[in-house]
């Protein structure tokens, strides 16, 4: 299956600067990794923070994934990469006082084998685009998602909650970090769109939905995210990086 991709991120209308950062690389005929991260830390720290963990993790799949020969040792590939770019950007803040707390959500898909394989850490998202519609595929590690799984709260008063920023687990503010692995075949899917919460945080799902199923081109889809993301607020750095069947 023959696939197109495109990423896509701005700055917004209320930051000065961009701690989005996104990679697209074709590590061979048959696969394709795409990934999204978004720096915290101040300025300095969640730029150097999330470009650190696109760098990291790309190269360590790259490095790696001529020797898989199973779903198990791709995911256990990407959980490595991973670790790899956890421990340098934590050694980074740990060195340098300027860069100290920083961290960064990451989520990526590789795409191989007529198979997407997938890791998430933080609040950035991974949907799976359908005929049916847009389904969300990786779980927040986020203080309010932990609150709306206890029943504390609902997904509408989620949106609203003074707390809604505050992420669980991040790449880079502990020695350790662990992922959420998983992998679904191409042939369920029409795409994917993994993305920051500067989309999926103001875009209500609805609307991200219908500029998904309507724009069938990968780049004009994540440029349209983008753009209505920015018409809703553009309060946040806003990242998509779209996965189409072509």
């Amino acid at each position: 299956m023959e696939l197109a991709y495109f990423g896509q991120t701005d700055v917004g209308r209320k930051r000065d600067n961009n701690q989005d950062f996104f990679g697209t690389k074709q590590l061979s005929d048959n696969s394709i990794l795409c990934t999204v991260c978004d720096g915290m830390g101040g300025a300095n720290g969640g730029s150097t923070a999330s470009s650190l963990a696109v760098e990291i993790f790309t190269a360590g799949v790259q490095d790696g994934i001529a020797k898989c020969e199973n779903d198990v040792q791709v995911l256990c590939l990407m959980q490595s990469a991973l670790e790899k770019a956890n421990a340098e950007i934590f050694r980074k803040s740990k060195e340098d006082s300027s860069l100290s707390g920083m961290g960064t959500t990451l989520v990526s898909c590789l795409c191989k084998n007529e198979k997407y394989y997938c890791i998430a850490v933080g609040d950035s998202r991974i949907y799976a685009i359908t005929s049916k519609g847009l389904k969300q595929l990786s779980h927040d590690h986020s203080y309010v998602q932990s609150l709306i799984d206890s029943g504390a709260i609902t997904e509408t008063e989620a949106k609203t909650h003074p707390n809604r920023n505050i992420i669980t687990r991040a790449v880079g503010t502990s020695d350790l970090i662990e992922g959420d692995v998983f992998s679904i075949d191409e042939a369920n899917t029409d795409g994917l769109l993994l993305c920051s919460d500067g989309l999926c945080g103001y875009v209500a799902h609805d609307d991200m939905e219908k500029i998904c199923l309507e724009s069938k081109d990968a780049e004009m889809c994540a440029k349209k995210l983008v753009a209505k993301a920015n018409s809703e607020s553009g309060a946040d750095n806003i990242t998509a990086v779209v996965v189409r069947k072509m």
